[in-house]
């Protein structure tokens, strides 16, 4: 039976069982919690310090890492001055998270959530990391583009969001990274007028990030949105805009002010 321990060891560590010493002497096998839809893989640390550059984390951030597994992404976020939360299903990877935060000093800026991904109250992240599988990546995309607010960073290890293009992707070590913005909304009909109190139509149809439109009837160009923040080239003029609730407003930097455009119900 002593040769056969290792052995048994093995396979019970493959089929994902807890083993531990029973009150005869023998072994005692134990199925683990099921992890949901995603296994736990950790991500490596060159790619979490990656992810969190490219989301621009730091003081004042608030980083909500959705299937957090031992905690590595929050607790660097932390460790760069923002807050963070892990959100993960298997309560044993949430006693490590927390036992890792406590040793990097950090528990009182970082907390770990036993709970399901897609119950998580994602209003409050600046930042939104994920290491989870394209299927689950698709579900979860209508829930992170309502619930975050525009200008909210994404940023996925090793699977994309299907059509709705990244804005950087990055190769580290062998490893894909993509980052989003999360996109106001921007598409539909508008009431442009200028500060000579002239009205312009202006029409504007988004997928994700991508804009199109006519201002006059005339199409514009060169159109970009990264969060709130518009603009497009439209009358030989290069508008600069910040997208509201019902409103659309010259940027505090555009050369072009005085005016405003109204959504039309």
């Amino acid at each position: 039976m002593r040769r056969a321990a290792p052995l048994l060891l093995f396979l019970a560590a493959l089929a994902g069982c807890q083993v531990q010493q029973g009150g005869g002497g023998g072994l005692v096998f134990t199925p683990a919690e099921p992890r949901g839809e995603v296994p736990y893989v950790p991500t490596p640390d060159a790619v979490v310090a990656a992810m969190l550059d490219m989301a621009r984390v730091g003081p004042g951030g608030v980083v909500i890492d959705l299937g957090s597994g031992d905690g590595r992404i929050p607790i660097a976020a932390a460790e760069r001055g923002a807050r963070g939360l892990g959100v993960e299903i298997d309560s044993d990877l949430v006693a490590r998270a927390r036992a890792r935060a406590r040793d990097a000093g950090v528990e009182e800026r970082v907390d770990f959530r036993r709970e399901n991904l897609f119950d998580t109250r994602l209003r409050d992240a600046t930042v939104v990391t994920l290491y989870l599988l394209p299927a689950v990546n698709a579900r979860l995309r209508p829930k992170l583009l309502t619930e975050l607010r525009p200008g909210t960073r994404i940023v996925s290890h090793a699977f994309d969001m299907g059509d709705w293009p990244p804005e950087e992707h990055r190769l580290v070590e062998e490893k894909h990274v993509y980052r989003w913005t999360v996109p106001a909304v921007a598409g539909g009909e508008w009431r442009l007028v200028t500060a000579d109190g002239r009205a312009h139509p202006l029409v504007l149809e988004q997928r994700f990030s991508a804009v199109t439109g006519t201002l006059d009837g005339r199409p514009i160009a060169g159109a970009t949105l990264v969060g709130t923040k518009l603009a497009f080239t439209a009358n030989g003029q290069r508008w600069q805009a910040v997208i509201g609730d019902a409103t659309i407003d010259p940027d505090p930097a555009a050369t072009i002010k005085g005016w405003r455009a109204t959504r039309v119900e």
